[in-house]
């Protein structure tokens, strides 16, 4: 070999193990990076790409009423499905272990099994819950095999009580009542993170918390409803709208010094189970939903006014132009009877709107307005119920010549039948204005108190004494006036009267259609349930003396019995203490 070429050789050699040299040099210097540099990061990122986050969700919670008689529960069912792109097992061989389980043909779950191409095939809907073991063995075994608990929510009681408790929609959470006031108690969800682990061919496997069910609900939601007092409610108020042909109409049974709810019936109702069959309009709580022009009712609110700011005396005259008077405007107001001369509780117990309107008018606006904010019209109650309206006062903003002489007597404003049941309660407590509610208790999945629910004053609307003093107007409304069919055996009733023409929107009112209403509470002299009852558009226009005064006294003797018969107040009280 020439000298040139073994120098040249040498040189190349040299060059080749001086690039091999630094090669070696950067790949120490790139680990040195990647172990004490990038090492905690790719370490946590290592860890995140094999863990999983787990949805566990618990059984929704039930509801049931008072007495602990469920009206709400879910029946767990299972959907079963397939990552067919990760699956081991030949087709046929999986297929065959599911046949039996699933109870679906074999040829349809190998089908179902060979399309590689989908990340996701359902291969079974609803699966009886009893199959959960089978199931679970299974996804041990094959992993891309998983399941759902897929909760059916079920209504014991069908109809009862539909209104308030509402229902769910496909995936399980509340969309109306009790179900969509306390979703977030009833149906929740907690996120775990765990990681996966291998099996011994080094295939990812599902972790074990998937398999583990839980075996608690979540918390139950009792009502202040109970069943019985409900099931009456709903019983007379459907046989009062049949009677009268009504499109709707509600009825509400209160207790008068909590505020709890026993009972809220609406016609017309609907089958829980079957929801979404029903026509929108039964699905609508009238209770809180309707609004309407109270009419002869309101003046109970009127009267209250100029009592307690010692306008008037129950003994306060007033001359009632024999039924007929003209206001300046040419509007003429009428009364049912032709009265001359009338005290003030004749006036509320005759159900006067010429005599009320008198005796308003030495009431200035401003005050009236302050009473009106006192009993909460124009506001929602607060009950926890969705989707509550809070009526109009449109005519005591206005306040005209002509609105000022209707609104004392119910016209030219609405409320909703809640807010006016709250409102006569308020002279059955002394004064106190009571927030209603429907939800009594929250229980653990065993049975450990968490919630109760306790009374609250909303605030002061009279004194004690002007409470008293209506009080004793009222029963003569039952004893002599217009109430006379709401008297009970054994019991003196305290109620009022209301018959209000309906309005329609640039047409007035429509002459032959009318809202019914009559609400009071009993025994008088120590009040213990407080009731309204409204019929919407009743036919031939009766007055709600004949027509919702009867049905208001078949509810409050029924409930009173009940009550006398199971000193349900006194368990109650011994359960809350």
């Amino acid at each position: 070999m020439k000298p040139e070429s073994s120098k040249g050789l040498k040189t190349r050699l040299s060059l080749i193990s001086l690039g091999m040299q630094l090669l070696f040099v950067l790949l120490i210097a790139r680990l040195f990076i990647i172990q004490f540099v990038l090492g905690p990061q790719l370490r946590e990122r290592s860890a995140n790409q094999t863990k999983v986050t787990i949805k566990q969700e618990n059984k929704r919670g039930k509801i049931t009423d008072r007495n602990q008689n469920i009206l709400a529960v879910n029946h767990d069912k299972l959907d079963i499905y397939v990552d067919p792109k990760v699956i081991k097992a030949t087709p046929k061989n999986l297929a065959k272990q599911l046949v039996p389980i699933l109870s679906v043909p074999e040829e349809k779950l190998i089908r179902a099994l060979k399309k590689k191409n989908r990340r996701f095939v359902r291969l079974k809907k609803k699966l009886d819950y009893s199959q959960i073991e089978n199931i679970k063995n299974l996804e041990r075994k094959h992993y891309g095999l998983s399941h759902t608990i897929r909760g059916e929510r079920i209504y014991p009681k069908d109809q009862l009580a539909c209104h308030i408790i509402g229902s769910t929609n496909f995936m399980n959470t509340g969309i109306d009542g009790i179900e969509h006031s306390y979703n977030s108690i009833l149906s929740s969800t907690t996120s775990t993170e765990t990681g996966l682990k291998t099996d011994q061919r080094k295939h990812l496997r599902q972790p074990e918390k998937v398999y583990k069910n839980s075996p608690k609900s979540n918390d139950t939601i009792i009502l202040t409803i109970d069943e019985y007092i409900q099931n009456i409610a709903e019983s007379i108020l459907e046989q009062g709208c049949a009677k009268w042909k009504c499109p709707r109409g509600t009825a509400i049974v209160m207790r008068t010094m909590t505020g709890e709810i026993l009972a809220m019936a609406n016609y017309p109702n609907y089958n829980l189970n079957q929801h979404t069959k029903a026509p929108e309009t039964s699905k609508r709580n009238n209770a809180i939903w309707m609004q309407y022009e109270p009419g002869s009712i309101f003046k109970i609110v009127t009267t209250i006014a100029v009592l307690n700011e010692g306008i008037h005396t129950p003994n306060s005259e007033f001359y009632c132009d024999n039924g007929e008077i003209t206001l300046p405007n040419g509007h003429v107001i009428r009364d049912v009877k032709k009265n001359a001369t009338l005290t003030l509780s004749e006036i509320v117990q005759k159900s006067s709107n010429i005599g009320i309107m008198k005796a308003a008018r030495h009431l200035p606006h401003v005050k009236f307005q302050d009473y009106v904010s006192r009993f909460k019209f124009g506001q929602r109650t607060e009950i926890d119920l969705p989707y509550e309206r809070t009526g109009s006062l449109w005519g005591l903003r206005v306040w005209d010549e002509h609105l000022s002489a209707t609104v004392p007597f119910g016209q030219g404003i609405s409320v909703t039948p809640l807010q006016m049941l709250c409102a006569i309660n308020t002279v059955a407590t002394g004064g106190r204005l009571m927030q209603p509610y429907i939800m009594l208790q929250r229980l653990t999945h065993d049975n450990k108190i968490i919630v109760q629910s306790k009374p609250k004053i909303r605030g002061w609307v009279m004194s004690p004494e002007t409470a008293k003093t209506m009080k004793a107007i009222l029963v003569g409304v039952t004893e002599s006036g217009s109430g006379i069919r709401a008297q009970i055996d054994g019991y003196s009733v305290a109620g009022k009267t209301g018959t209000s023409q309906k309005a329609l929107k640039g047409t007035g009112y429509i002459r032959g259609k009318v809202v019914n209403s009559f609400a009071g509470f009993l025994p008088a002299e120590n009040p213990q349930i407080s009731i309204i009852v409204v019929l919407d558009e009743p036919v031939s226009a009766p007055l709600s003396s004949v027509s919702v005064a009867p049905m208001f006294q078949k509810i409050a003797e029924q409930t009173m019995r009940y009550l006398n018969q199971t000193k349900l107040f006194a368990q109650a009280k011994n359960q809350m203490n």
